[in-house]
Order: structure tokens, then C-alpha cells, then sequence
């Protein structure tokens, strides 16, 4: 589930950035932040793919993907609050709370990945 929820993440913000920089209700978005968009979206897209593709085979690389996508979420969190001084506290715990709650499906997942103590 978190694979293709998070592909689908992707392809949004690859053929939609600027939704997510007009949310903010910030000026109109530049397009160094539409690029960062875009390349979000394809991190997000080939880390999807690679999980849903994991899960189709035979399992056995789930653990590995769902454990990168934990990682990668996890160090958005870390880099979210460190910009708290360049793009403000409203912007960076939002960032981070946006990320976070992916971290904490990412666990989610994990926990119930083939191989996972209690999984099913």
C-alpha cells in the first residue's frame, strides 16, 4: 500500500508541482521550487516503484525498499527542521510533519512486510 501511495505522490508532483507551493499561500512559485518539486516527485515515484515492484516478485526485497523509503523520510525530517531559519518555522514543521507522517507509514509497513516479526 505505502508503495503505491507513494508513486502516486510522485507522479502528482511531477505533472503538478506548483499545487503543493500554492498551498502555502506564499507568492507565486519560482521555478528553482517547481524543479525541487518535480524532483521530489521522481524520488518519490522510483521509490514506489521499486517497493510495489519488490512486493510483486517474490517479497523477499520489501524490507530493503520500504527500509529505504524510511530512511529518506526520516533525513526529510531532519533536513525540514534544520531550515527552520532560511524558510521559516511555519513552513519547516509543516514540512516535517508532512514527511513524518510518512515516516510513521513507512513503519507501519515495515511492520507488516514478509519477514517481519508479526507479520502475516
Amino acid at each position: 500500500m505505502m508503495g503505491w501511495l507513494r508513486a502516486a505522490v510522485g507522479v502528482a508532483l511531477i505533472a503538478a508541482p506548483e499545487l503543493p507551493l500554492r498551498l502555502t499561500g506564499r507568492e507565486q512559485p519560482t521555478a528553482a521550487s517547481v524543479l525541487l518539486m518535480r524532483t521530489i516527485g521522481i524520488r518519490d515515484l522510483v521509490l514506489g516503484a521499486g517497493t510495489v515492484a519488490a512486493g510483486r516478485a517474490d517479497g523477499g526485497d520489501v524490507r530493503r525498499w520500504l527500509a529505504l523509503t524510511t530512511a529518506s523520510d526520516a533525513l526529510d525530517v531532519a533536513a525540514s527542521l534544520a531550515s527552520i531559519r532560511s524558510i521559516g518555522k511555519r513552513d519547516a514543521i509543516g514540512a516535517a510533519l508532512l514527511a513524518l507522517t510518512f515516516v510513521g507509514g513507512d513503519l507501519m509497513a515495515l511492520r507488516s512486510a514478509p519477514g517481519s516479526p508479526g507479520a502475516q
